[in-house]
């Protein structure tokens, strides 16, 4: 097969106090499968970025087959073939499926009408393709992130692209999701296609990649094959040595801090659990299970038909945020670009979001508070920053979801739930993270913990809850259970309708 190739020579870009790509050069050749990894601000976003045309070097060149890419913007990247998938969904919520993966290409009868029998034919074949078996007839709006996620895979594989870059791809998917996405870039691979793969999951690299780019601080690291390239070799590329935290000791208590009885709802088939003082609860289960409905009903931002909600003893009606957060609990989502952030406001203004009430009382800002609120979280979390008033929007993913973190750790609660907390983070800062949840829940703080990451969740855990199909089927201690056999539980059939207590 002749061999084609994506090169980046010289590549610089500056951006306010931070010099993301330092004199970059780089090449990724067709027919394998290129992991591009690194720590947070490490520089591998803005370098696909510029390949996919969303930012513009401010020096350097870029060569596409050999010939040189001027001008890059984003149509111009898809006319040349470069196809993108971002981290951060850019999918339109009131517009179908079908819609979605056509968008500005929908197939005309004439000049006024749309076809939109072809585009359903369309978007089903691509799905098709990639086995995702979601309606295309559907919305955006009604699709977890999980699934969102792979209606953006299949937008940039309408496009049939010479290079595929995938961000961050995986990140809301469940394994078996994984697995599905993994035998079609495997295809393309055969195709010629040149595919760029960047991720945190480093036990993803040995499933997928031929070769591995690093990048750190701007720089570029090397570039090797995969094989014969051990995980402690692929760390140290990115940060030096990494001290691998060790749970401690159960701090769970007899307490009962959170009662769940009964919980029904379109998604939730009568949930019943408790969350003891101190307990870390995982909860595991596939894309659709059912996992971020019950943390988004109990904190009241989803309407649920029936069932009991009870917190440290006392019942709550009608739970809404505003009133979950006096009781003591917060919430991070798993959507941190829509639903964690205000990202055209400033880092300081996100990490004191849900203590406004805190940092000004009365009525007006203390700025002596509010330095000491930010502050603290950014050392805490060792947030990358230049400067506490830069934009949210201009930091790097990873430290956009520990600002998520941040601003609910500053209310102090004592029920905390966390959908995907670690997603799009580097292996230091989940470490960090992670320490973060040990040490509170040694305060006596109660966690629920969502993620995709089975292995997470049995490092992290004390106990986890197995779900499928809206309903929890078992529960287990963290230590008595392996990925295996989590994935297992997680692909089982309804065979009964019993729920531990």
């Amino acid at each position: 097969m002749e061999q084609y190739t994506l090169e980046a020579k010289n590549i610089s870009k500056q951006f306010p106090g931070t010099l993301a790509l330092d004199n970059v050069s780089v090449s990724f050749q067709s027919g394998a499968v290129h992991a591009v990894i690194g720590k947070n601000g490490s520089g591998k976003s803005t370098l696909m970025k510029i390949f996919s045309g969303a930012y513009e070097a401010d020096s350097g060149e870029i060569y596409l087959y050999g010939e040189k890419i001027a001008n890059n913007t984003l149509p111009q990247a898809l006319k040349n073939g470069i196809a993108t998938v971002y981290q951060e969904l850019s999918l339109v919520n009131d517009l179908r499926i079908s819609e979605n993966i056509l968008l500005n290409r929908l197939p005309m009868k004439n000049k006024f009408t749309i076809d939109w029998e072809a585009v359903e034919k369309k978007a089903a074949a691509v799905l098709d393709e990639l086995g995702v078996d979601i309606n295309p007839n559907s919305y955006v709006n009604e699709l977890a992130v999980g699934q969102q996620q792979l209606v953006e895979i299949a937008k940039a594989m309408s496009y049939e692209p010479k290079v595929l870059i995938l961000d961050e791809p995986t990140s809301a998917l469940s394994e078996s999701e994984c697995d599905k996405l993994f035998t079609v870039v495997k295809k393309l691979r055969e195709k010629g296609i040149i595919i760029l793969f960047i991720t945190h999951r480093l036990a993803e690299l040995y499933k997928i990649a031929d070769f591995v780019t690093v990048l750190r601080d701007g720089k570029l690291i090397g570039t090797a094959e995969i094989d014969g390239l051990n995980p402690k070799a692929l760390v140290n590329m990115m940060f030096g040595e990494v001290e691998q935290k060790i749970k401690p000791e159960s701090n769970v208590q007899d307490e009962v801090v959170l009662e769940i009885r009964n919980l029904c709802s379109k998604q939730l088939k009568n949930i019943n659990f408790e969350l003891h003082k101190g307990e870390i609860l995982g909860i595991a289960g596939s894309l659709g299970a059912g996992r971020t409905e019950i943390l988004r009903s109990v904190f009241g931002l989803d309407k649920y038909d029936s069932g009991e909600i009870i917190v440290s003893g006392k019942k709550v009606n009608n739970p809404s945020p505003i009133k979950m957060k006096k009781m003591g609990m917060a919430y991070t989502s798993e959507n941190r670009k829509e639903e964690g952030l205000c990202l055209e406001l400033s880092i300081g203004e996100n990490l004191c979001m849900a203590s406004f009430e805190d940092i000004s009382p009365k009525g007006i800002v203390d700025t002596r508070i509010e330095d000491e609120y930010i502050s603290r979280q950014i050392e805490a979390l060792n947030i990358k920053v230049t400067s506490h008033r830069a934009q949210a929007l201009s930091m790097s993913g990873g430290n956009q979801q520990k600002i998520v973190v941040g601003n609910w750790l500053n209310t102090s609660p004592q029920i905390m739930f966390m959908d995907e907390p670690s997603r799009g983070i580097d292996v230091n800062a989940k470490q960090q993270i992670f320490n973060i949840m040990w040490e509170e829940s040694k305060k006596g703080v109660s966690i629920i913990m969502v993620s995709s990451d089975l292995e997470e969740l049995i490092e992290v855990c004390d106990r986890i809850l197995i779900m499928c199909h809206g309903k929890i089927v078992d529960s287990y201690k963290a230590t008595d259970l392996t990925v295996e056999e989590i994935y297992s539980l997680c692909m089982q059939e309804e065979e009964d309708n019993e729920q531990p207590a």
